[in-house]
């Protein structure tokens, strides 16, 4: 049983490591974590819906699932549909170390974390100076910020924790470099995560330290947040946007992309459902992702493959009412964690608080999409060991 732990304690390692550079060798890592962790719930004897997130988590997966094989009929979805439901079962897996190997496997996720940043960062500069394009080295936009969420928070940890003067000068130019590439594509829901992740983290650090010594660590962020706003021609579209003559609807719809024009084809559906009197879709949904198989949109945006709005209508179409009542519950449950981690002050006290503000800017950033990224699969994780290490005991 020990080795089986070792070994679901070095593939949790090497995905999180992955996860900044292929898709692949992430996925292929996480396949076998998620396999041995199990497999090490079923030999340990532990109840896996015992997690704080176990029974929303597994609610939410089995009612979107449900719903697909009685009513989707696009073949494609099935296949993102397995995914989620095989990649999230991570939370899961990972409950099964026990809490030394939990410990340490958060502190190499933040001691790591920084270099993966800085990595993932010089890729994303490099095409954005000289391709005139942002890419990472997989994944969109939101993967790239999310990504960078751990590195951020975690150069103001190791900023705090060192005693190095050359690590002082140092770590803050990672940070603002981090906030920086993650603010680049400047994608409303990423900005939000991470003003989420920093009131986390404000909250917390103010508990501990004068308001004075914390002037530093929160100036560098928001001029250099700031700046790049500013410089943006995105930002200047809104500004436009907002300024020029045009119905409140429209600026509305110009500012949230689209997100309104796909919120009232979502609402056809649900009014459909509710003059037919189908209960059952409107208990469990239309499965996951069905947009294409109605089409009920302008031509324009036709080419999606959800009804990606915002995440309670997006998710009632995937999952009808059952599957937002797990939402709900799983979002509850993340403010109760966030409640107990920033409550119990004790020697883990920031190593949680830099792993829970790195969740927050994932899951605010879901709140304008699906509930669903491969990345996800390490948020997951992140969850479990904050989890794991506000228990006491074992």
């Amino acid at each position: 049983m020990r080795g089986l732990e070792n070994f679901l304690f070095y593939t949790l390692l090497l995905a999180f490591i992955s996860s900044f550079f292929s898709i692949s060798v992430y996925e292929g890592f996480l396949a076998l974590a998620v396999i041995s962790g199990i497999a090490l719930l079923f030999l340990k004897r532990l109840n896996p819906l015992k997690g704080l997130f176990s029974i929303p988590l597994a609610g939410h997966l089995i009612t979107i699932t449900v719903s697909s094989f009685l009513f989707l009929r696009v073949k494609e979805q099935f296949r993102r549909l397995l995914e989620q439901d095989f990649f999230s079962l991570s939370y899961f897996a990972t409950l099964g170390l026990e809490k030394n190997k939990t410990i340490r496997l958060a502190e190499l996720f933040i001691k790591l974390s920084p270099f993966l940043g800085l990595a993932l960062s010089i890729k994303v500069l490099y095409t954005y100076y000289f391709d005139h394009d942002i890419k990472g080295f997989w994944g969109g936009n939101f993967v790239i910020g999310n990504l960078l969420a751990l590195p951020f928070f975690a150069t103001v940890y190791l900023f705090l924790k060192t005693k190095n003067l050359f690590l002082k000068i140092l770590l803050p130019a990672f940070g603002g470099l981090f906030l920086y590439t993650a603010f680049l594509p400047v994608e409303r829901s990423v900005i939000l995560g991470f003003l989420a992740g920093f009131t986390v983290f404000g909250i917390a650090l103010f508990r501990l330290y004068s308001p004075k010594r914390l002037i530093p660590i929160f100036a560098i962020p928001l001029i250099g947040g700031i700046f790049v706003l500013s410089q943006s021609p995105k930002v200047e579209a809104w500004i436009n946007l907002l300024n020029a003559d045009h119905p409140v609807e429209q600026k509305i719809e110009g500012f949230s992309s689209g997100r309104i024009l796909i919120a009232k084809g979502a609402l056809q559906l649900v009014e459909k459902a509710i003059e037919e009197r189908d209960y059952t879709r409107l208990l469990i949904g239309w499965g996951y992702g069905p947009q294409k198989q109605y089409r009920n949109l302008p031509p324009h945006l036709q080419f999606i493959n959800e009804y990606e709005s915002f995440v309670f209508l997006t998710e009632f179409i995937n999952g009808g009412l059952i599957n937002v009542i797990f939402l709900l519950w799983f979002y509850g449950a993340l403010i109760y964690l966030t409640w107990k981690v920033l409550k119990r002050r004790d020697n883990l006290f920031l190593e949680r608080v830099t792993l829970l503000s790195a969740v927050w800017v994932n899951m605010v950033y879901h709140l304008f999409t699906l509930f669903w990224v491969p990345i996800n699969g390490i948020f997951y994780i992140l969850l479990a060991v904050i989890e794991r290490l506000t228990e006491r005991g074992r």
